[in-house]
């Protein structure tokens, strides 16, 4: 349905009618049942297409820009646009134009105008546009279309494989207009007087910036690039972080097990050196040298001979032979004067001394 309403616009704005030819519909039948294909020079394309499928806005008065441009190239079907937009930026010197254009045939006609020109006159048409060739209100190339004004005066020259605009004073472009028109065959000059601009169908201006545009995407495929960048460096910390979260559970593993080992070690020593004689050497002199410290008394002599301790120990005079007893000893000599010497065998009382054991 929308199609249809679209065609119809099209046809309404370009001048075609609904009835076919007789003659065409003949024409084209033989071509069906011949299958050619359609000629590609009988497509045509528009700039109001755009302005159809796109957003609706309103159309003001008609406005005449100081700085018309306008020219006819060559046609590559389906890049129309990127072809006005080209040639209009050149023409211009600025990459952000207003333009509107017609493809039929073989050429693209086009207007063109700054769009920094059209910031003070937004949503103005300009008359010439809708006289572009293949419109509804052109006639047939060669002709001439003029606007004059107080300031200034605008000339459109449309042949057969061109279209020219002109500027000037009012004398200036009318003396251009009659030479111009006698090299055409005395091609007809229309006037653009507000009446017949009155009659002409408006044709919206349509911005374009190409340049912008590709901005646009290129930014859009760098951000997708970047998140996936980001996406790609998120998987790579996740891996690193579990990486080392496993090596750290294995070091802990690792950690514990070395600790288990050492103190099943340091109980395996104690338990020797609980079990080893000296141990028990040790206690003995522990023991004896407590209980000669309890009597007042004091160790002389203590070394161990064939796993055998020996020792000898001085106590006071008024000890008696229990408690002697209970140390595990026995008196040795009583005449030293310096107290009782007791010891655990009689061999401890000659160790030491002259003509003794050493």
């Amino acid at each position: 349905m929308d199609k249809q309403l679209i065609q119809k616009a099209m046809d309404y704005f370009l001048g075609r009618k609904n009835d076919i030819d007789p003659l065409m519909e003949e024409k084209a039948a033989e071509e069906a049942l011949a299958g050619t294909p359609a000629q590609e020079s009988s497509e045509s394309s528009s700039a109001m297409m755009r302005t159809l499928v796109g957003p609706v806005s309103a159309v003001g008065e008609d406005f005449f820009p100081a700085d018309l441009i306008g020219g006819c190239c060559p046609r590559v079907v389906g890049s129309e646009q990127e072809i006005v937009w080209n040639a209009a930026a050149e023409a211009s010197d600025s990459e952000r134009v207003h333009v509107v254009w017609h493809a039929m045939g073989q050429k693209i006609w086009y207007l063109a105008v700054r769009s920094t020109d059209m910031s003070s006159r937004p949503n103005t048409w300009c008359p010439f546009a809708s006289l572009l060739p293949g419109m509804k209100d052109a006639k047939e190339p060669p002709v001439i279309y003029t606007n004059f004004s107080d300031e200034s005066a605008t000339m459109m020259t449309v042949m057969q494989d061109g279209l020219q605009i002109h500027r000037g004073t009012t004398s200036v472009v009318r003396a251009k207009a009659e030479r111009m028109s006698r090299e055409l065959n005395n091609a007809p000059i229309e006037e653009m007087v507000p009446d017949r601009i009155q009659m002409l169908t408006p044709v919206p201006w349509f911005s374009l910036s190409m340049f912008e545009d590709r901005a646009r995407r290129v930014l859009a495929a760098a951000s997708i690039a970047a998140a996936m960048v980001i996406s790609f460096l998120s998987i790579i910390v996740w891996f690193v972080a579990a990486m080392s979260a496993m090596n750290s559970s294995a070091d802990i593993e690792d950690i514990q097990k070395r600790s288990e080992a050492k103190s099943l070690s340091l109980l395996k020593s104690v338990q020797e050196q609980r079990a080893s004689p000296m141990r028990e050497q040790l206690a003995r002199f522990a023991d004896v040298n407590d209980g000669l410290l309890a009597l007042n008394g004091y160790l002389d002599i203590y070394f161990i001979e064939r796993d055998k301790a020996v020792w000898r120990a001085i106590l006071p005079e008024n000890i008696t032979s229990d408690r002697i007893s209970e140390l595990g000893a026995q008196t040795l000599d009583t005449s030293g004067g310096q107290g009782v010497v007791i010891g655990n065998t009689r061999e401890a009382l000659n160790i030491g001394r002259k003509g003794g054991k050493k």
